[in-house]
């Protein structure tokens, strides 16, 4: 009786076995399946991450470079309009100066004229003066 026991705990030993042994492999597939399906759908989500960077960053590239070009043709506006207003400015100071250089050419053309005349008047009277010395002296 030991030998059907030992028959019967034998066969239920192998039966255990490959029921263990069948249930690791169900395991083993399904775990693989899911590992294959998960990393599938994370590789998916990471490559539309990927893209999605590479969107905005395209996108974040475009409007800095269109912000720049703005702002370069700004700046080339303002320096041809103070470009302008130097020259301006600069037309208006030579005007000026020469203003100032004419004035200052009349009012000493004046003065030497008011010295021309003095000095004409005071030959004129030492003139004068001499010619009555004279006249009292040869009288």
């Amino acid at each position: 009786m030991s030998s059907i026991n030992d028959l019967k705990a034998q066969n239920y030993v192998e039966s255990e076995n490959k029921r263990y042994e069948t249930e690791i492999k169900q395991m083993k597939t399904q775990n693989e399946r899911t590992y294959s399906t998960e990393s599938k759908q994370k590789e998916m989500e990471l490559k539309k991450m990927r893209e999605d960077y590479e969107t905005r960053l395209t996108n974040m590239k475009g409007e800095q470079e269109r912000k720049l070009s703005d702002i370069r043709q700004k700046q080339s506006r303002s320096m041809t309009e103070e470009s302008a207003r130097l020259k301006q400015e600069i037309e208006n100071l030579k005007k000026t100066h020469q203003d100032q250089v004419d004035e200052i050419k009349v009012s000493q053309q004046n003065e030497l004229q008011e010295i021309n005349s003095s000095h004409q008047k005071s030959l004129e009277n030492a003139r004068e003066k001499y010619m009555r010395e004279n006249a009292k002296w040869k009288t």
